[in-house]
Parts: C-alpha cells; structure tokens; sequence
C-alpha cells in the first residue's frame, strides 16, 4: 500500500475566542478527546475527528462542482484514497496513530452546494478518526494505512 500526505489540517474555535469560525492550521495536538483547542474537544467517544480523501473533492470537481478544500469540515485532509479502510484499522499520520470508527455519512448541508453533491460523494465524504494516544499532526506528515 503506498503512503500519503496531509494536505491540510483544520479546527473550529471555542466559545471563548470566535465560536464555530473554523480555521486551517499547519499543526495541532490532539489526544483521544479530539483535537485539544477545538470547540469539539471531549464532545463525542467515537466521531472525534473527520478525516477526508483528495478522492471526495476529485469527484467533485469531475462532475463540474468547485468546492473549496475545507468544505466537507474535515479536521484532516490527506492526499491517498482511505475510504477502503474499515472501523479499527489504523492510520499513522506523522507520529500519531487515530483508528479509524465509522463512516461519516453525507450532511444535508451539501445540498446547498450542489443538489447532487451529497449522492455523488456517497461513501466517500470521510472517516471519524480518534487518535490513539496523545499527539501532533503536521501539514505534510506521511499518512500509512494498516489494516486490522
């Protein structure tokens, strides 16, 4: 199986600061809570954090649809298709290892970017990761898949 990157990493500001204002970042830490800073930090066991493929703005952007990276409100964009892998596989990104926990199923909030958006990345919108241990994600870590 060939390795990828991190394209992009993103998180959503608490209350205190400008609430729901999400934001790229070129690094974060993170622990089984989530991402530790975001608004969504200890919110949820299993859907932590949202990793999503090149694939899904791929398939996007074949069918006519621009959409710009980051829409989709992924914490992770990574630039290898992992939408084979399965709840309980790992993936390695940099240093810190997430297991994956489910599917992330398609928002109604896509259709207000194009009514077919939503049908066309079926299955492909992305992953809920939660990390393992503590740790940090960079923009530009080697993404590897393993499978359980």
């Amino acid at each position: 199986m060939s390795n990828g990157k991190v394209l992009a990493l993103y998180m959503t500001m608490p209350a205190a600061m400008r609430s729901g204002h999400r934001m790229t970042c070129e690094d974060f830490d993170c622990d089984p809570d989530g991402i530790i800073g975001d608004m969504n930090y200890e919110t949820s066991e299993d859907k932590v954090m949202l990793l999503t493929c090149q694939t899904s703005y791929d398939i996007a952007e074949e069918a006519g649809i621009v959409i710009s990276q980051g829409v989709l409100l992924e914490s992770v964009h990574v630039d290898i298709d992992l939408y084979h892998l399965k709840a309980g596989d790992v993936i390695e990104l940099g240093e810190t290892l997430v297991e994956v926990t489910a599917p992330c199923e398609v928002y109604g909030y896509l259709y207000s970017l194009a009514p077919e958006l939503p049908e066309l990345i079926q299955g492909k919108r992305g992953l809920f990761i939660r990390p393992l241990d503590y740790g940090r994600v960079a923009v530009g870590d080697v993404v590897k898949a393993h499978k359980k």
